[in-house]
Order: structure tokens, then sequence, then C-alpha cells
């Protein structure tokens, strides 16, 4: 029988405990967010980001990039948020407008204020396993976070990360290979066969390619953990990057898509946010 992964309910615990952490604190917690306000994906998210930070007892400010916004103007903004005292963490919305170098902007973002882990700096030290202290990448620490939870073996298995993302892949496979699984990476280049071939020996499954029912139960190994950081919609309906009807039955445990890796996402921020807080 297949198990839940609950992302919606281990993100209800995750947000309990950071509430209380804001509350100990007890000083104000900004977190900037850098978005482009032409992209409707991205105003969704953010509007659902700053409610849920609001309910925590963190403020947010939303900034949104002009329609002429280059890479130079926005290293500019992204500097004056960082020598700014008044904000302690700082998120930039993927996409940005066309044309805007992202990886120079993560990498604008100073690592004392990098909410999101997505640096060049921080994400060194992850790749590192870096004994300092540092910020993960959001979604692929909320999969970590919610593996653990359900007490999933990670050490000795083997994992297979389909996707190559600064915002997921690449973070994810570190993390896997730090908690001591042995990690594949497969891509958009990887040859079909190559990757149905992966599928049937991977303990472990986290795929986000943003392609829906991309992989089907019968491509699984029997007794795998899916994660499924898709988030498609097909005829107005939320669905992932796996079939998740034919997994059932297959998997042993799988997140639901919505409901999974989504609402670990927005609480890994700001756990990350208020972790910056305390820090500072």
């Amino acid at each position: 029988m297949t198990e839940i992964l609950d992302g919606a309910a281990v993100a209800k615990i995750t947000n309990a405990k950071t509430a209380k952490r804001v509350s100990d604190l007890g000083k104000p917690i900004t977190l900037a967010v850098v978005y482009d306000p032409e992209n409707d994906g991205s105003r969704l998210y953010v509007g659902m980001k700053s409610k849920k930070a609001a309910a925590l007892g963190i403020a947010t400010m939303d900034i949104p990039t002009d329609a002429h916004a280059t890479t130079e103007s926005v290293t500019k903004l992204i500097e004056k948020l960082n020598a700014d005292d008044n904000i302690t963490g700082i998120l930039v919305q993927s996409p940005l407008a066309k044309g805007v170098k992202e990886r120079e902007i993560f990498s604008a973002v100073a690592p004392h204020k990098d909410a999101d882990g997505l640096g060049a700096t921080v994400q060194g030290m992850l790749f590192g396993d870096a004994l300092q202290d540092y910020t993960v990448a959001a979604t692929p620490q909320g999969v970590m976070t919610l593996l653990n939870h359900y007490g999933i073996e990670i050490a000795g298995k083997r994992a297979l990360v389909i996707g190559r993302s600064q915002l997921f892949g690449r973070p994810m496979f570190a993390l896997l290979t730090n908690a001591d699984a042995t990690v594949t990476l497969a891509h958009r280049y990887t040859p079909e066969e190559q990757l149905k071939s992966y599928l049937k020996e991977a303990d472990i499954v986290v795929v986000g390619v943003g392609k829906p029912n991309f992989i089907n139960g019968a491509d699984l190994k029997v007794g795998a953990v899916v994660v499924d950081v898709g988030m498609n919609y097909v005829d107005g309906v939320a669905v992932g990057d796996v079939n998740f009807q034919s997994a059932q039955g297959v998997a042993s445990y799988i997140t639901p898509v919505p409901g999974g890796v989504g609402p670990m996402t927005i609480a890994t921020l700001l756990e990350n946010t208020v972790t910056l807080a305390e820090r500072s």
C-alpha cells in the first residue's frame, strides 16, 4: 500500500515552530521579495508567501521589477537591499524578465541575507558539505524535511534526481549526497532508455521537470519513494510530473500534487528567513 507524504501537514508543524521562533526572537523580521509582476505564476506565489509570512509574524516587502529590467538594474536593487539593515532576508522569485541573468542576480544577494540559498557562495558551501551554517534552497530542503519526518532512510539508498536547475535539481543532488545516498542526476538530455533504466534501479525518485505525467507507475521500481516537485495544469487541474494514479500501488511513499512539496517550499523559505534573523 502506498503511503502519502503529506507536505501540507508537515508544513503546518514547521510553520508552528517558525512562529514560536519569531515570537521568541522579539525583533522585526522582514523578507524582501523581488519579482517580475508580468509573470502570472510569480504574482500568485508571491501573494501566497506574503500571506503565510504575515500569519507567522514575518513582514514582507514585495518589490516588482519594472518592464525594462536589466541584469544591471536588478543587481543595483539587490545591492540596496543588502545594505538595508531593516531587511532580514532577500528572495529573488524566478523567473525574472527575459534578458535578466538570474544566476548573477542570485549571487548578488549577500550570503547572510540569502533566504532561498541560491547564491554561488551558499551553494558552494552546500556542495562542499561545509561545517559552517548556511541556507539551502527551499524546495530541496523542504523535500529533505519531509523525508526525515516520515523516517525514510536515505543513507545507502540509490536516489535519482530528475532536473538540474539551480533552484531544485543541483542542490537536491548535493543534499542527498551529503545524506550518504548514491545519487544520479538526470535531465532533458538524458536518453529516454537510460532514464528508464535509472528509474527501475532507484529507491528514491525526486522529479521536477514541469512535464505532466512524465513518469508512470510502470517506470518505477516497486517500493520506490517518489517525490513529485512538478506543478502543471491540465484542463485547469493541478497535476505533477508523476502519474499519481498509476504510481499508487507501486511506490511505497508518494507526494500528492497539490499538497506535497509546495507547502514545504514556502514553510522552508520562512524557516530560513527566521534563521537568518537569529544569526544576525
